[in-house]
């Protein structure tokens, strides 16, 4: 893991621009433990756990069910606002109704993360950055093939495999007597 102590924000690309368009770019503050624990606790997020609970309390009901599938997909959007509320300062790119810069406030973020391309992109290019970070931190080595390469190896190689066990031979020993 790469410790990352500058707290000042960065610039992320989340829709490449093109000759007459400057794309979307957004300046976010990074999503350290304190952002994500306080996006946890959001208000929507344990509102909606309030109603999930109700319908799993409702039962065997077939909606139910599928409310209670559908939930996850709606859990990672209300997370991804949470956080975006916490840590997004500024933003190119992205105009209000009147065609002029939208300012950055929390019904405008929401908004924002309501294209499901902008969301796509913000999760992707920022999310899944910070939520790495949280997982690493967690003990767990991150896989040689993964981001950080350089976990090293605690078991040494086996030198050669083991013989199989002959066919017949396999009987228990007697007992010695005390």
């Amino acid at each position: 893991m790469k410790l990352h102590l500058n707290a000042a924000p960065e610039r992320y690309e989340l829709i490449p621009g093109g000759e007459n368009d400057p794309g979307i770019t957004i300046t976010a503050r990074p999503a350290l433990t304190s952002v994500i624990e306080d996006a946890k606790a959001d208000d929507s997020l344990l509102d909606y756990a309030d109603e999930i609970r109700a319908l799993a309390d409702a039962g065997d009901d077939a909606a139910a069910s599928a409310e209670m599938i559908r939930s996850k997909g709606r859990v990672g959007l209300m997370f991804a606002k949470a956080v975006a509320r916490r840590v997004i300062d500024s933003w190119e790119g992205v105009e209000g109704e009147d065609d002029s810069p939208a300012a950055v406030t929390p019904q405008n973020i929401d908004a924002f993360l309501d294209v499901a391309p902008i969301y796509d992109a913000f999760t992707e290019k920022y999310l899944a950055r910070w939520l790495l970070v949280q997982r690493e931190k967690n003990v767990s080595a991150p896989s040689r093939n993964g981001t950080s390469a350089r976990a090293r190896t605690t078991a040494a190689t086996a030198k050669a495999s083991a013989r199989s066990a002959r066919a017949g031979r396999s009987v228990r020993k007697a007992k010695k007597a005390s």
